[in-house]
């Protein structure tokens, strides 16, 4: 039944033209941002899930971009060590023919001026090899394998007996692990070895020392965990494993190290732990790689003090220089296992990026095609509800001609 005072008709049709106008409105946002979800109600799990997916590629993105820095840092270290060898190649050369019976003593003199350049240099290339205003080569920067490692080292005063056990007098010992000079004292209430690996520690290092009289010493870590020891008044060497160095953690108070500085103390056993830079190459804080540079200064390599002055000074350099040449192969070949490292994870990310990209894409991208075809439906509604509304909005208006 027709009516005046209220309108039916015209409020259905503007009720269908807000709703039609509502989903145009979708549409339009939808195509002009090319995203199918423009707001939580339009797909929430969806939205959760890309959400999740868009923090996932923001860190993978700054992976890739951590893991591209990592990877230049070690080629601009790998080329100052690389540097550094040739550097040591040439000293050894030197110090070859300054131990030659042939040479005189001004000859060597001019031998030792070239030497001592040549030491400066090794400074001077691990100073100066630099990333971001780092250098990275000098031991200074956060990437430098700088751990202080720790050993059982108790002087010549150490003797063994035919039990299991072996004491030791006062007396002291020093040397110097990348750079790092440390100092051990041991008492004449002893610290007391329980294993036979300890034994043949002391053993190792009383030969070391007893034999050259001299208590200065140059050691460095190879890829086993293992001391390499040598003595600058002859050259002498050996091979020290550091596990199951002794059962008394005095050693640690002893050394002015308490566990927690880089050292762990399990049973009778001390051992060296790797410092360096954690690199984050994924999504989480805990997928890292770890960056760690040796230093190869002239005091970390253990050819502080050398002079081929002398034909004894220059015996005894030839085989540090051996050390130091080997050492420095060791430091090329972790930093280049790090960069394969890094370049593979590099395309391991690339990959990751690429998949994670389509998955989002498929959550969000809006299609085109099917999203114009609601587009128009949707115009063509909302012109029928308008020209509804206009129409339904006429009705009063012929009720009231029947008043005339």
């Amino acid at each position: 039944m027709p009516i005046i005072s209220t309108n039916i008709a015209a409020n259905i049709a503007v009720r269908y033209l807000n709703q039609n106008s509502t989903r145009l409105s979708d549409s339009i946002s939808k195509l002009s941002s090319g995203s199918r979800i423009v707001k939580a109600s339009d797909d929430p799990a969806g939205l959760a899930i890309a959400t999740g997916m868009s923090s996932d590629l923001a860190n993978l993105e700054q992976a890739s971009v951590n893991a591209s820095n990592s990877l230049a840092l070690l080629q601009t270290a790998d080329g100052g060590a690389a540097s550094i060898s040739e550097i040591l190649e040439r000293m050894k050369s030197l110090a070859s023919q300054a131990a030659s019976g042939t040479v005189t003593d001004d000859e060597r003199s001019n031998i030792q001026t070239e030497f001592a350049a040549l030491m400066e240099e090794i400074d001077s290339v691990s100073a100066g090899t630099r990333y971001n205003g780092v250098s990275l080569l000098d031991g200074s920067s956060n990437y430098s394998d700088d751990t202080v490692e720790t050993a059982a080292v108790f002087h010549s005063g150490v003797s063994a007996g035919y039990g299991a056990a072996a004491s030791a007098n006062d007396a002291s010992a020093s040397f110097s692990i990348n750079g790092t000079v440390v100092t051990v004292t041991s008492h004449s209430d002893g610290a007391n070895t329980e294993a036979l690996s300890s034994q043949d520690l002391a053993d190792a290092i009383n030969h070391s020392l007893q034999e050259q009289g001299d208590y200065t010493v140059s050691a460095s870590v190879d890829a086993s965990g293992a001391l390499i020891f040598a003595s600058e008044e002859t050259g002498a060497n050996a091979t020290l494993d550091i596990s199951d160095v002794t059962g008394d953690s005095g050693l640690l108070a002893s050394m002015g190290l308490s566990e927690g500085d880089n050292v762990k103390e399990r049973g009778a056993s001390i051992e060296a732990v790797t410092t360096g830079a954690n690199v984050v190459v994924g999504v989480s804080g805990n997928d890292t790689i770890n960056l760690s540079i040796q230093a190869l200064t002239t005091e970390a390599l253990g050819l502080s003090g050398l002079d081929l002055s002398s034909r004894e000074g220059a015996t005894k350099a030839f085989s540090l220089l051996d050390l130091a040449i080997g050492s420095v192969a060791d430091a090329r070949a972790e930093m280049g296992a790090t960069m394969s490292r890094f370049e593979f994870r590099s395309q391991q990310i690339d990959t990751s990026l690429e998949n994670l990209e389509a998955a989002k894409s498929a959550i969000m991208d809006v299609d085109i095609a099917k999203e114009m075809a609601k587009m128009s439906s949707e115009t063509v509604r909302v012109k029928a509800a308008a020209a509804a509304v206009a129409q339904a909005n006429r009705v009063p208006q012929y009720l009231l001609k029947l008043l005339q």
